[in-house]
């Protein structure tokens, strides 16, 4: 009980971060922050942004419109899909770990929607939930934080997810890049 108690609070606090730094970043304009950081910094730059934009769903527009400037900069299109790629993965990782405290919680309180979903992702065989999962990152035109939560929530390995989501958001942010910069 002392536990559930625990992790709740944890969820909580976290939960909060979450709501605030949405807020914060709702808030701050893109163009003073690469303009902050100058021109030579400006992977650096990409990579914070996709960091950051990628923790909430309401923020990622910032995100994409800095992908956009920089394709439309004249930036290597495989360069930026491979920093920005990353930058959203590990901006998806928050969830995921909010979601292993979430999933806790939630199966103790809630067990028949827990419950549920485990038999669903349970009777595909692994490697079709990582099929899933690499075709979701890849071509699905929304945030992966319907994804990442359910996984997290019903305890995939973060070491075997991870990968898989990077590599989905590499090949979601190529295929955009390649058909915008061939078709300009």
């Amino acid at each position: 009980m002392k536990q559930i108690k625990r992790k709740k609070i944890i969820l909580i606090i976290a939960i909060s971060a979450l709501v605030i730094w949405a807020i914060f970043l709702f808030n701050v304009d893109v163009n003073v922050l690469v303009e902050s950081m100058g021109i030579r910094n400006m992977y650096l730059v990409l990579l914070l942004v996709a960091v950051l934009s990628s923790t909430s769903f309401l923020t990622s527009a910032s995100f994409y419109a800095t992908f956009f400037a920089y394709l439309g900069a004249g930036f290597d299109p495989v360069i930026i899909s491979v920093v920005g790629g990353v930058g959203m993965a590990v901006g998806d990782s928050l969830f995921f770990f909010i979601s292993r405290h979430a999933g806790d919680v939630m199966s103790m309180s809630n067990s028949k929607i827990y419950n549920k979903m485990f038999k669903y992702v349970t009777k595909l065989p692994s490697w079709g939930v990582y099929l899933f999962t690499y075709l979701y990152a890849s071509f699905a035109p929304i945030p992966n934080d319907i994804l990442i939560v359910m996984l997290g929530v019903l305890k995939f390995r973060y070491s075997r997810i991870i990968p898989i989501i990077i590599v989905g958001d590499i090949t979601l942010l190529f295929l955009i890049a390649s058909g915008l910069y061939y078709a300009l």
